[in-house]
């Protein structure tokens, strides 16, 4: 409605007052007589209050009309009915939370916002463990980070002891010293050894290689004697006797996933042979340049493999020796693994929480 239209309506209402607008939107008295005028004039002096709501009223419908309401759309051929908003944040996330794109038992929103793993990468640290199992498994592989290399070992012993806590320590400590990145930014392995077993029965010297009858070979130890096993642990057995293909000269053997190994007094001596016959449970195989051969120097090839290191060192070689086979990136990605039976089997679930 225009200022026109409004003062109209007044004047209507009040036909002893005409009104007219100016160039500046004023209003005035135009061509009434004098009585007329004093009785207008004496009109408005009873009505006081007329006059000001007369005013008030005409601005606020004039701002109605130049400023409609603030969060009020105007409703043109607004049709009746219903329809769907839009998702709130908890129905999003709801969602969300049942999306797992790699299927390794996380939630999409769980590894963005939770565990800072990949959700389109199953296992993001690559070491053979789906994320999933790494953060609820706790019973089946303790301390596991999905975002470090995790390694872990179940060791058994023929004799009344296992490896010591100094041994231990060493090889713990060699592992976390290892040259390799991991997701999180940080450096090393993280090496778990389980100490299980002690006093098994052995028939005599343990052979490396698949043997006729029971508790001779080391295949016989891990099938009838290993916890571990369907988690994916590696297999060592500590022993008396040991021979390498059925030569009982040598005082350690590895095969993928499996080593037998007898210990010695000194920690430095035990813990570089557990070192050199896990290396090969791991797929550092002797047909390599280098491995379990005195030809090269430890400055050339700088190794726990090279015989010349054997028993002065615990590390692999990082790649900037002659040889140039980085050994420890091979144990971070490339590494022959166990497989993990108890995903097959169910037993994993058992000893998980809920996600």
């Amino acid at each position: 409605m225009g200022l026109k239209s409004i003062l109209s309506v007044i004047s209507e209402s009040c036909p002893d007052t005409i009104l007219d607008i100016n160039t500046n939107n004023k209003y005035k008295h135009t061509n009434i007589s004098v009585g007329n005028r004093r009785l207008t004039d004496n009109w408005f002096r009873r009505l006081p209050m007329f006059r000001i709501g007369a005013v008030v009223l005409v601005t606020v419908l004039l701002l109605s009309v130049m400023f409609p309401a603030a969060g009020t759309s105007p409703q043109v051929n607004a049709p009746s009915g219903g329809g769907a908003d839009t998702p709130n944040a908890q129905q999003a996330e709801a969602d969300a939370n049942g999306t797992d794109t790699d299927g390794d038992g996380l939630s999409d929103s769980l590894e963005r916002s939770v565990y800072g793993t990949d959700p389109t990468d199953p296992d993001t640290d690559g070491d053979g463990y789906p994320d999933g199992m790494e953060v609820r498994c706790e019973q089946a592989i303790p301390d596991a980070d999905p975002l470090r290399t995790d390694i872990y070992v179940e060791a058994d012993s023929t004799q009344s002891t296992t490896l010591s806590d100094s041994v231990q320590a060493s090889i713990v400590e060699t592992f976390d010293n290892a040259p390799v990145s991991n997701p999180d930014g940080s450096t090393g392995i993280d090496m778990h050894l389980v100490t299980d077993d002690t006093n098994l029965s052995a028939n005599g010297t343990v052979y490396s290689k698949p043997r006729a009858g029971l508790g001779n070979d080391i295949y016989d130890f891990r099938a009838n004697h290993s916890e571990h096993r369907p988690d994916g642990y590696y297999y060592v057995l500590l022993t008396e006797d040991v021979a390498y293909n059925g030569d009982d000269y040598f005082v350690g053997a590895g095969r993928p996933e499996i080593a037998a190994m007898e210990r010695f007094d000194s920690t430095r001596i035990t813990a570089s042979l557990f070192m050199h016959e896990f290396g090969h449970a791991m797929g550092l195989d002797a047909h390599q340049d280098g491995i379990d051969e005195e030809r090269y120097s430890r400055t050339e090839y700088d190794s726990v493999m090279n015989y010349n290191g054997l028993y002065r060192q615990l590390t692999y070689s990082n790649g900037t020796d002659s040889v140039g086979r980085n050994e420890w990136q091979f144990v971070a990605e490339n590494r022959t693994q166990p497989d993990i039976q108890c995903a097959a089997n169910g037993t994993c679930s058992s000893r998980c929480t809920q996600a």
